[in-house]
């Protein structure tokens, strides 16, 4: 899915901005409740930023040249924020995500999910990372990461919300309608698929699917490898 996407965390948090010595980002966390014990503090976000923008910019097919070309930043500076070895500005930050369609808050995880150990093996429902499209698309991260092989998506379709045109990359995606009814388009053949029904193909094939009806769609979807 290569259309602009505007990322939003469904778990509210709250963050804490700290402007000092190049506009260093900290994100607060709960203070031990014992006064006498350590407060844990406030922590560097780059651990998390440096992970979590490797792994989407890989995901949309782009080198650190292309990131580096659309952000104005150098090559050097975004090869070390990738290996968390450079803290980033609010400004980097702002243009690395817009270049990268999302918020800024896609970078950062929750951090009670961080400590969570099952963090990496199960997402829960509460915890999703919900990925807004401007054509009426709303995928739900089912996946803990997009650093696997595998995406899986809960994708809800608003009526006559569509992908456009028809487009191609490596791989390939499967999925289940539970809800509504899917058009899917593959080459020059149409196929309308409605609740139970599945699919699977190969994503070399120009494709694209949208919701034909006056009511939503909800389909579960997978792609390997990764692709946002």
């Amino acid at each position: 899915m290569t259309f602009r996407i505007a990322f939003s965390i469904i778990r509210s948090r709250e963050y804490s901005f700290h402007q000092k010595n190049g506009l260093k980002i900290q994100m607060s966390q709960p203070r031990n409740k014992d006064s006498n014990a350590p407060s844990g503090g406030v922590r560097d976000t780059h651990e998390i930023v440096g992970a979590r923008m490797r792994e989407l910019r890989k995901a949309k097919g782009m080198t650190l040249q292309q990131l580096a070309g659309t952000t104005e930043l150098s090559v050097g500076y975004l090869s070390q924020l990738e290996r968390e070895q450079a803290v980033p500005s609010i400004r980097a930050l702002n243009t690395i995500s817009r270049s990268l369609g999302v918020n800024i808050s896609w970078f950062f995880l929750d951090p009670e999910r961080r400590a969570d150990p099952e963090a990496t093996i199960i997402v829960r429902a509460a915890r999703r990372s919900a990925l807004r499209f401007e054509s009426g698309i709303r995928d739900e991260l089912l996946c803990p990461s997009l650093g696997g092989n595998l995406e899986m998506l809960l994708c809800t379709f608003e009526p006559g919300a569509s992908s456009g045109e028809l487009y191609a990359h490596d791989g390939e995606e499967a999925g289940y309608v539970s809800e509504g009814q899917l058009e899917l388009r593959i080459d020059d053949e149409t196929y309308l698929l409605n609740a139970g029904d599945s699919f699977h193909f190969d994503c070399k094939r120009p494709h694209g699917y949208g919701n034909p009806s006056d009511q939503r769609t909800v389909v579960v979807w997978s792609v390997t490898p990764p692709h946002y």
